[in-house]
């Protein structure tokens, strides 16, 4: 991912980007862990309630989940939306007041944030 500065300073563009990339990778790490997980558990035990309705079968109960896990994914990507817009909207609130800086660490002569180790 290539994020954009002008002068020193970070793009809304990118800080958008940045947001919506991190929302959608880490709740989609999540709730794929959580659907996994419910998946395993109701196959194991060959009866889950899905929508208010007693699924029994290994065949029958990944039929009825299969609008929850096509279902997961799209809602998370709205919500990504949504709040990445909501974050850009309080950055460029705070940017009138203080500007938010890059600064590059080679340029400042500063060290490494993690300098190799000695072999």
């Amino acid at each position: 991912m290539q994020l954009k500065s002008v002068d020193g300073k970070l793009t809304l563009g990118s800080a958008y980007k940045l947001f919506v990339i991190s929302w959608i990778f880490g709740w989609h790490i999540l709730f794929g862990a959580f659907a996994a997980i419910f998946t395993l558990i109701a196959l194991a035990s060959e009866q889950a309630t899905i929508n208010g309705v007693i699924v029994e079968g290994t065949g029958p109960i990944l039929t009825a989940m299969i609008p929850v896990l096509l279902l997961f994914p799209v809602v998370i990507i709205i919500q990504s939306f949504i709040a990445g817009g909501m974050l850009v909207l309080g950055l460029a609130v705070y940017r009138l007041w203080r500007p938010i800086e890059i600064t590059d660490q080679k340029e400042r002569g500063l060290a490494p944030l993690s300098p190799p180790r000695p072999r």
